[in-house]
């Protein structure tokens, strides 16, 4: 019985150590799979803003799902489609053609990134019926994406249009 016990104690701990090392390993190739997920999903947010650098419309159809939806403000009730939105990014490159856009920080959590970027542009077309003034803006924004499928298919945004309203003379800043 004794010689048993001291086969079967060893046995059961080999067992036991082996069942949670196949738990360990199942966990982090799971947590490895996420984690390259994430920095492609990162890499995708990253050209895509590149992508608006280019001033090429048409180029945001690689980077888009079909099902794509803007939220400008993140908080809309109606959001923009895939083709909206284009029109509104023309909407933006046309009185403003220098226009650059610089991530500064970006987060990932699954299908969701995160960036906060900073942009620089010179008035150089009219612009919500104020014509061009040559006035340099900058300003900032916060948004929040969700991929799939190596598309992004939701975009939410939160910029600082008040902030370049001001700068253009839209709007009179506080003081004035």
């Amino acid at each position: 019985m004794m010689k048993k016990l001291f086969v079967l104690v060893p046995l059961s701990l080999l067992i036991l150590v082996s069942c949670q090392d196949k738990e360990a390993l199942a966990e982090l190739n799971e947590l490895k799979a996420l984690t390259e997920l994430e920095e492609q999903n990162k890499a995708l947010i990253e050209k895509y803003i590149e992508a608006w650098n280019s001033f090429d419309i048409q180029v945001l159809d690689e980077y888009l799902d079909a099902s794509f939806k803007a939220y400008i403000p993140s908080n809309s009730n109606e959001p923009m489609s895939q083709e909206q939105f284009k029109g509104w990014v023309e909407g933006i490159f046309q009185p403003f053609p220098d226009s650059h856009y610089e991530i500064q920080d970006i987060f990932c959590e699954g299908d969701r990134v995160c960036i906060r970027w900073t942009y620089t542009a010179t008035q150089q077309g009219d612009y919500m019926g104020v014509p061009a003034s040559g006035k340099k803006v900058e300003g900032s924004a916060i948004e929040i994406f969700r991929v799939e499928n190596g598309k992004i298919v939701e975009e939410r945004s939160e910029m600082d249009a008040l902030g370049m309203m001001i700068q253009l003379g839209l709007v009179l800043s506080p003081g004035s």
